[in-house]
């Protein structure tokens, strides 16, 4: 497989991964607050905490809507890109542009995640690091059982 294909390949797997990623980050008010009341009755969180987690995830949301919108579109010009017959320069091009921005919503989640782990306690903490996140096999649960909420961790 020559070097052009491959990185097509790697770029259109990123995209999906990060799409995936973007379609549950651009959840409802209220599936926000369940993801919140889930998170609480798994780890135990106080008020307290509870606020806390909700702050982080609130924090950058605006940049992280923004961030999605541009990957989305940058994902649209890679796949029309390809699909035209461009170069592998250009392919090139397109795919460094979306690991950019998937870098960047990386760092936005780090952030978060660094957020909430400053008012958790390490047993929290842990418990928290080993919920299945968005994308994540098992990240949606079977209808009707008690966690039928997505995790996000």
């Amino acid at each position: 497989m020559n070097r052009s294909r491959r990185n097509a390949l790697a770029a259109a797997a990123l995209a999906v991964a990060l799409a995936t990623a973007a379609v549950a980050e651009q959840s409802s008010a209220e599936h926000s607050q369940r993801r919140l009341q889930w998170l609480q009755t798994k780890l135990g969180l106080s008020a307290d905490q509870t606020k806390a987690v909700q702050a982080a995830y609130a924090a950058d949301q605006d940049s992280r809507q923004q961030l999605y919108s541009q990957l989305r579109q940058a994902m649209t010009d890679f796949r029309q890109s390809a699909l035209n017959g461009a170069d592998a320069s250009t392919l090139q091009t397109k795919r460094d542009a979306i690991q950019q921005l998937g870098g960047q919503l990386l760092d936005l989640r780090g952030k978060e995640l660094v957020q909430i782990g400053s008012v958790l306690s390490p047993d929290q903490r842990s418990a928290f690091a080993a919920l299945k996140g968005p994308g994540e096999h098992g990240h949606w649960h079977h209808k009707g059982s008690s966690d039928s909420t997505p995790t996000d961790g």
